[in-house]
């Protein structure tokens, strides 16, 4: 075959874009964790010699984490890791700040769309939140925007600046009104939330989250920054793997311990969820930081990407996996159940597990669909 010679200018050439493939496939990872989650996951064995692995499927009650509470913020720390490849892509496409503010405004403003409508389909009627996941990453994601065109020192300082300022917050409003800190009836993020009239969330999520979930996106973003500068991928994935430990232990050490090692002791910051707390957002960086180090090592590095192409597929269009499973989520299980056996007993046993791997197959098939048309659902 002869390949013809390109006479255009420069100017006129398609810039090219730079993708991490890695990060497709721990997007597709996170997805497929979410789409099985929903199913009854943790009503599989219910042996007591499988407690810790079903209760990984279910959030705690107040203080501390677990697999499925770690899934949003995987999310928005995977959002933070792209942020510096589109902001470079656009870049070199010509766009300057202000055009790229005003997509991440578009951006950030239909996502809180969406995120308004399927809870407002949920409960079937209109209802006005930003608590939910979509209006969160939306409104991290704009307030993560304005930083990363700063640099990685601009960058690091922020997420120094927003985790201690929410944690401050709380102390001071808990000194000022006389509360114990962190309690879960009267803290400064229920209050606010009280003061915008937003109505009981069933989870407990508040509003003023977004801050410490902008500090998640920020440490993606580092991360992102790290891999798209001139270092050795090793010392990359060196720098990484450290910073990943270090989260990890504090996050674990300043939140009283507990956990797998069943040691305990006072809390500095408690591990929160609902609050974002300090401790938990470090955390929940710690762990998708080691997770996705050596997705990077093995894919990006190395260059052995076969393996997760059906990861890919998913991660590929995380916007839509995310609203048609909210929408469609029923159809999917009922559809699920018409093909599962009634008997024998075992099959009725791990028929939540049956269940949730048919429900990940149909969402797969829809967006390997997808995938094959090149079409791919962004805002």
């Amino acid at each position: 075959m002869v390949k013809l010679r390109d006479n255009r200018p420069e100017n006129d050439k398609p810039v090219k874009v730079e993708r991490l493939s890695s990060l497709d496939a721990v997007r597709g990872v996170i997805l497929l964790l979410f789409i099985g989650a929903g199913f009854g996951m943790k009503e599989i064995l219910r042996d007591p010699r499988w407690n810790w692995v079903t209760n990984q499927w279910d959030h705690r009650p107040w203080d501390g984490c677990t697999l499925w509470s770690l899934l949003l913020p995987a999310m928005l720390f995977c959002v933070g890791v792209g942020m510096p490849y589109s902001y470079a892509n656009r870049q070199a496409k010509g766009q300057g700040w202000p055009w790229q503010f005003l997509h991440a405004l578009i951006r950030a403003s239909l996502l809180l769309l969406i995120g308004i409508y399927l809870d407002s389909y949920d409960k079937n009627k209109l209802v006005f939140d930003l608590r939910s996941d979509l209006q969160q990453i939306g409104l991290a994601y704009l307030l993560a925007f304005l930083v990363v065109p700063l640099g990685l020192a601009a960058q690091g300082v922020s997420v120094g600046f927003f985790l201690i300022g929410h944690t401050a917050a709380h102390v001071l409003h808990s000194f000022a009104a006389g509360n114990d800190l962190w309690i879960q009836a009267n803290n400064i993020d229920t209050v606010l939330d009280g003061l915008m009239r937003f109505g009981p969330d069933s989870g407990h999520h508040i509003t003023l989250g977004v801050i410490s979930s902008a500090a998640v996106i920020l440490c993606g973003s580092l991360v992102g920054g790290l891999i798209k500068s001139g270092v050795v991928p090793g010392i990359k994935v060196a720098i990484m793997t450290a910073l990943s430990f270090i989260l990890i232990f504090l996050g674990w050490a300043l939140s009283g311990g507990g956990g797998v090692i069943d040691v305990t002791w006072f809390a500095v910051i408690p591990m929160n969820r609902r609050l974002v707390t300090w401790t938990f957002a470090m955390t929940s960086v710690g762990w998708t930081m080691l997770f996705f180090t050596y997705f990077y090592l093995l894919m990006d590095a190395f260059g052995v990407q076969f393996w997760a192409v059906p990861l890919a597929v998913i991660g590929r269009n995380p916007l839509f996996v995310y609203v048609s499973y909210r929408l469609f989520h029923e159809w999917a299980q009922r559809s699920a159940g018409l093909v599962l056996p009634t008997a024998p007993a075992l099959a009725n046993t791990l028929r939540p597990l049956f269940i949730a791997l048919l429900v990940m197959f149909i969402f797969w098939l829809l967006c390997f669909w997808l995938y094959r048309r090149r079409i791919f659902f962004k805002v």
